[in-house]
């Protein structure tokens, strides 16, 4: 759920950047009257100025561009008497733009800050202090902060003072039976409200009804397993637990950029700004991005033209491509999706739903890419996907001169969990380590399943004594996870792993038999340590 108030560094920046295009906008102005005669410069200064005055809100100096803009392509398209339609566009766009650059720079309204980063705070309705002491404790490894309340009164002011971004509200609180569905009606009843997952003791169908009927978004009986909590509560909130989702964006106008780069970056999303776009392909090959945002209409190079080249490329036929344009022509539209983008959005486009509709395809497209490369249980690279990074990187590292470590993790007596608790709780086992790895190591990490309860690491840039460190202190966060089984007791469960370090002399095949070798030696040392190829092992 968004945060309806934003921070002061994006209301500022925001301002920042208006505050440079009404300073700029008089050079801008008369780059227009000096094109006068040359129809296709004037066009393209015309579009570009379509764009920017309808992203800053100054509607009646872009519909001014826009008419100057179609009178110019007319004339160019043989229409004579478009010359006398140009002339008092052209005189138009000129007047309205000298009082916009004499204008006070507009406010920030609420609704163009309203997309903020995905902060993951929960609050909880129980009112038995010991019950909600743990969901508290056992969500925190999962990288959610539960705030617990103790009725609902105080729960509901909470909500309504700043709401979280889901709810977990147990049903019965106090003597009412009913409480937890009664007070998530109120508040639906008053507005929007977070998503609900509802906890309960009761496994009836009227309590279910209730629930259903107040909005809840999900029921679980309990005792609750913490990592089937976790991982409903990311699939309610849309939680992507990989890297922040990465974005490169192509526009010619540096301050309309800015303007959309800071509001996806406000959102938690990583994005680079490139102004031209001829530099596009080693700026993709670099960055990886997860979604290409083109301006449509750019000098030297249409969207239209890049995206084509682009898909001559390997590796970018997939690509996700959002045109933006300031045109309203469906020849483009259609040329766009032919090349495979994913839509074309016309300027101006309110920033909460360009976040909105750049989230929306970056997340297909990683379901789509982990149905291809990840393993299916656990969300986690599969093994080949691992061993063709690890070659990635030890090129990289011998080409850069800089350290590579590889680990190997497995799950300490696997075997006797699923004996003993079953297999739906090993496989919860796994899930979790493998959201534990991903969520806490670095986003330039590499996590992998290489099989059964083996999981792979890879850390660039770090030495095997640093990677031992880093796996030594999450063995100890997933030692703190709790899981139930199929008979409802809380469980614990450990990991060892090995940890090697690429040599000078060393290679993949090496960096692979040093890393089983190391954890074949923690196993052996006697299971729930790290150890480091050639050293000594960190033990718990």
């Amino acid at each position: 759920m968004s945060d309806p108030y934003p921070s002061v560094s994006v209301v500022t920046r925001q301002r920042e950047i208006r505050e440079q295009y009404l300073l700029m906008l008089p050079e801008r102005l008369a780059a227009l009257a000096q094109a006068a005669g040359d129809a296709r410069r004037l066009s393209s200064l015309a579009h570009g100025l379509i764009g920017s005055a309808s992203t800053f809100g100054f509607t009646e100096l872009a519909d001014a561009a826009r008419q100057l803009d179609q009178a110019t392509r007319a004339l160019v398209a043989g229409e004579e008497e478009a010359a006398t339609r140009i002339d008092a566009a052209l005189a138009l766009a000129l007047r309205l733009g000298e009082q916009v650059a004499t204008s006070p720079v507009p406010d920030i309204s609420e609704e163009e800050t309203s997309v903020r980063a995905e902060e993951i705070t929960v609050y909880l309705l129980e009112d038995d202090p010991v019950q909600a002491h743990e969901m508290v404790a056992q969500l925190r490894p999962y990288g959610y902060h539960a705030i617990a309340f103790a009725d609902p009164d105080s729960f509901a002011d909470a909500v309504r003072t700043c709401a979280p971004e889901a709810m977990l509200v147990d049903i019965i609180c106090g003597p009412d039976t009913d409480a937890g569905s009664d007070i998530v009606s109120t508040l639906a009843a008053e507005g929007p409200v977070p998503p609900a997952i509802f906890l309960s003791g009761r496994d009836d169908f009227e309590a279910r009804l209730a629930a259903v009927r107040a909005g809840g978004a999900g029921y679980l009986v309990k005792p609750v397993d913490p990592a089937v909590l976790a991982e409903r509560l990311d699939q309610i909130i849309g939680r992507d637990s990989a890297r922040p989702y990465r974005v490169l964006l192509v526009d010619d106008d540096p301050l309309v950029a800015a303007e959309y780069a800071t509001a996806l970056g406000a959102a938690g999303m990583e994005v680079e700004v490139l102004g031209d776009p001829v530099r596009a392909i080693g700026h993709i090959r670099r960055f990886l991005p997860d979604l290409l945002l083109l301006d449509n209409r750019m000098p030297g190079c249409s969207g239209l033209e890049l995206a084509a080249v682009l898909r001559q490329q390997e590796g970018m036929l997939s690509l996700p491509i959002l045109f933006l344009t300031a045109d309203e022509e469906l020849t483009d539209k259609r040329l766009a999706l032919d090349l495979g983008a994913e839509d074309l959005l016309r300027k101006p486009i309110k920033t909460p739903k360009l976040v909105e509709q750049v989230r929306a395809r970056v997340r297909r497209a990683r379901q789509l890419q982990a149905m291809m490369a990840r393993d299916s249980l656990t969300g986690a690279l599969n093994h080949a996907m691992v061993q063709e990074h690890l070659a990635t990187e030890v090129a990289r590292a011998r080409r850069e001169g800089v350290p590579l470590s590889f680990a190997m993790i497995d799950v300490d007596r696997f075997k006797r969990v699923n004996d003993e608790h079953g297999h739906a709780a090993g496989d919860r086992v796994l899930r979790s380590l493998s959201r534990l790895l991903r969520q806490r190591l670095r986003r330039s990490d590499i996590v992998g399943r290489y099989g059964g309860e083996e999981f792979a690491v890879i850390l660039p840039r770090t030495n095997p004594q640093e990677a031992a460190l880093i796996l030594d202190n999450l063995r100890k966060a997933f030692h703190a996870v709790g899981f139930r089984g199929a008979d409802d007791k809380l469980f614990h469960i450990t990991y060892s792993a090995g940890v090697a370090g690429l040599t000078e002399t060393g290679d993949l095949a090496s960096l692979n038999l040093s890393a089983d070798a190391a954890l074949y030696f923690a196993k052996r040392a006697g299971r729930d340590r790290v150890h480091v190829s050639g050293s000594i092992s960190a033990s718990a």
